[in-house]
């Protein structure tokens, strides 16, 4: 009979106490005395960009227990579907900044716009119904113009319901900022720019600020014509339990092993945390290939 393992947690609500933190004799404890029955599985996602090529992978690893009772409670299940309601889901942030990564770059533009007294609307239908029909007049130009309908997200934010703005992330191609910011007109000072990825991390930094959320709330919607991030691969054997040990251990050891694991991909960054419970790990690796 096959033998199960469970993992259907949310690990990044399970595993949140740095190690870094940790002096390495503190670890060789922790691994000693809270030592549990597991293996360690690796979900990796990759996001290559549609104009370049250059490709994001995002390594994820972490426990995958052979005892159900060693498995931690928590709220959400591993992967939870990403959420428009709003942006306090970090499932939702993490699909946006893929999103942004496969499918806008060099050329592309990115805006804030608000509203002015005189047109401020007063719900948030108002307010998305004003978005969708400026999305409209840009797609009517860009027809006129023999251009397919743009690809966008756009990230509506609202604090109280008192000034709400958005940013949008859009097609540069066949409009110039200009000539975008009449076709908004709504407010005096609209802010827009044109793309410069950043040649490692593309539009992660980018993305990643645009879907912050200190106030209020923030809802996101995607145009159809987007290329979506592929299903991510899971795997059980790339990394056995005494190489993430050792990889928790010692920083060269993990970009060394990570880097063997992935050949062609450069290691970027990564981050490491534990359970001090089951003295478990979960990793969070960030690696390119240009």
């Amino acid at each position: 009979m096959k033998k199960r393992f469970y993992d259907n947690y949310d690990y990044e609500e399970a595993y949140q106490k740095q190690c870094e933190k940790l002096e390495e004799w503190e670890l060789e404890k922790l691994m000693k005395d809270g030592k549990v029955a597991c293996l360690y599985r690796t979900t990796t996602t990759k996001s290559q960009n549609i104009k370049s090529g250059t490709t994001l992978l995002e390594a994820q690893v972490y426990p995958s227990f052979m005892n159900k009772a060693d498995m931690p409670v928590t709220k959400k299940k591993r992967e939870t579907r990403p959420s428009q309601s709003n942006l306090n889901d970090k499932n939702a942030r993490r699909y946006i900044i893929r999103l942004a990564n496969i499918n806008f770059g060099k050329g592309d533009i990115w805006a804030t716009f608000g509203w002015n007294d005189d047109c401020l609307p007063d719900s948030v239908e108002r307010a998305r119904k004003d978005i969708t029909n400026f999305i409209k007049r840009i797609n009517r130009r860009r027809k006129k113009a023999g251009l397919e309908n743009a690809k966008y997200i756009y990230i509506l934010a609202f604090d109280g319901y008192k000034r709400p703005h958005f940013h949008i992330l859009i097609s540069g191609d066949g409009i110039d900022r200009d000539q975008l910011e009449k076709l908004w007109g709504k407010c005096d000072r609209p802010n827009t720019r044109r793309i410069m990825p950043d040649d490692k991390f593309l539009l992660t930094g980018l993305a990643t600020y645009i879907t912050q959320n200190p106030h209020g709330t923030k809802r996101w919607c995607p145009s159809k014509n987007l290329k979506k991030p592929p299903e991510p691969k899971r795997s059980y054997s790339k990394f056995k339990k005494s190489q993430v040990e050792r990889m928790v251990k010692n920083f060269d050891t993990l970009k060394k092993q990570l880097e063997k694991a992935y050949p062609g991909y450069e290691f970027l960054d990564a981050e490491v945390k534990y359970n001090g419970i089951n003295a478990a790990f979960y990793i969070y690796a960030r690696m390119v290939r240009n």
